[in-house]
């Protein structure tokens, strides 16, 4: 579900108790916002967290072929 509202400059809306979110310019076709949230709250670009998640993924992948390759090794150093 997605909330669509209307906002001005220098309008805010906010997330329950402690995250606050201003616009604070408007040029074209984008907004400048501002986000106001406690530390322990991640604020991440949307792209960003996609790439962060693919690394994740790809590293994953890469530490389980290294893992199955020096498995390999080993095993057959053993012979």
């Amino acid at each position: 579900m997605m909330l669509v509202i209307s906002r001005k400059v220098g309008e805010s809306l906010a997330i329950s108790d402690n995250i606050k979110i201003t616009i604070t310019s408007l040029s074209n076709d984008k907004v400048t916002i501002g986000i106001e949230a406690p530390k322990e709250i991640k604020v991440v670009r949307e792209e960003l967290l996609e790439i962060i998640e693919a690394n994740k993924a790809s590293n994953e992948k890469l530490g389980q072929a290294n893992f199955q390759g020096i498995a390999a090794l080993i095993k057959n150093n053993n012979r």
